[in-house]
């Protein structure tokens, strides 16, 4: 059998790209993809057909989880696989599937229009051990009515209905942009949003700058590894740190620093004394200096003063951090400003709470266009 399976895939190895073909849309109603926490562009690439009642996925969304698609130059023969030793073979002509042990498999036939081939989106799941969700998405987020979101899940801190509120708006955008792409010559013409959603909110005016603090509670490793493999979308903070820190999390203050994220001091009685200390054990632990501080309210004046006196960077967060202790992403999110020009600055925990709801509360600014931006020892706060 494992000769069978690579001689089955030398022959697909002769394969062409999927071109975009605008020759057919996906089921009336409108429906969405999402890989864990990300909603996927709305787009003939990632839209799902559904023939009665069985959803069909493009081969290429799977690709999203690892599993990966080679489609021969006909379209005739399709593999699906992770690994050496899980595939799954279809042939869309003779409409048979197998698995890697030549079982023949009684599912829904693979389907093709144009140059895309979808494969059964629950069959595919299973062999593969992967959850999937049918959401309804709320009424009046599109001017069509009802639509719906499917979430394929692996590895994910944000629950269905949290996932579904913070990216309501971006859904709107999705469908509003694909339409308008629709409009333009050549693609004839399809309804477009009405005049509600063509006003979408976009906060982009707004500053907000996300840092943390308590980096010894044991779950700033978790933060650090959302926000590097965020980087792309601008996903940099500060981190503040004391003296004990600095010594016990050496090996720590050196990845924060090598990832492009700021290192500020964290003064608890506001002193100068604390801040030299403090920064001659930075430079110890990761050669770097900072002239970034801050500190807990009773000492916050005494801070300021001490920046003042000795050409500091003193910065005070709009929120303290034992408010979020307990907080969910719907209780975070009220918090943030809605007002034109507003710079905002939030300081969070390193606690295992923050670490859960931190991906929703980024998935919530980015989808809102918010301005996420990086304090350091040369942004002065704002009055």
């Amino acid at each position: 059998m494992r000769r069978r399976a690579i001689a089955a895939l030398a022959v697909l190895c002769t394969i062409s790209f999927l071109m975009p073909s605008m020759a057919s849309r996906a089921a009336v109603m409108p429906y969405f993809i999402a890989v864990n926490d990300e909603l996927l562009p709305y787009s003939y690439d990632t839209m799902p057909l559904v023939f009665e009642n069985d959803i069909f996925v493009p081969v290429t969304v799977f690709e999203q989880l690892n599993i990966w698609s080679i489609v021969s130059d006909d379209k005739e023969h399709v593999m699906l696989y992770r690994g050496v030793d899980k595939y799954l073979y279809f042939n869309t002509t003779s409409q048979v599937a197998e698995d890697f042990d030549g079982n023949i498999l009684q599912w829904p036939p693979t389907r093709r229009i144009g140059e895309r081939v979808y494969a059964p989106l629950r069959n595919v799941c299973s062999y593969f051990g992967i959850s999937f969700f049918i959401l309804d998405v709320p009424d009046g987020i599109l001017a069509e009515g009802q639509a719906r979101l499917i979430r394929i899940v692996t590895d994910s801190l944000i629950n269905n209905p949290t996932f579904m509120a913070i990216n309501t708006n971006a859904i709107r955008r999705a469908y509003s942009a694909f339409n308008e792409a629709q409009a333009t010559p050549g693609h004839g013409t399809v309804s477009g949003p009405n005049a509600e959603n063509e006003l979408l909110p976009d906060f982009n005016d707004i500053t907000v700058y996300i840092n943390f603090a308590g980096i010894t509670d044991g779950n700033a490793v978790a933060i650090l590894d959302f926000l590097d493999a965020q980087t792309a979308f601008g996903y940099y903070s500060a981190f503040f740190v004391n003296t004990s820190e600095i010594e016990e999390k050496a090996s720590l203050i050196r990845r924060i620093v090598g990832s492009g994220h700021s290192i500020g001091i964290w003064l608890e009685h506001g002193t100068y004394a604390e801040y030299r200390e403090a920064s001659a054990w930075l430079f110890e632990a990761a050669k770097v200096r900072t002239g970034l501080i801050s500190a807990a309210q009773d000492a916050g004046q005494a801070a300021a003063e001490a920046a003042a006196m000795h050409g500091l960077i003193y910065w005070e967060s709009h929120q303290e951090a034992a408010d979020y202790e307990s907080l969910t992403v719907d209780g975070v999110i009220p918090m943030i400003p809605t007002e034109d020009g507003v710079v905002f600055s939030i300081l969070l925990p390193c606690s295992a709470n923050v670490a859960l709801i931190l991906p929703g509360v980024y998935s919530y600014l980015r989808s809102y266009g918010y301005n996420l931006a990086k304090i350091t020892d040369m942004s002065r706060p704002a009055a």
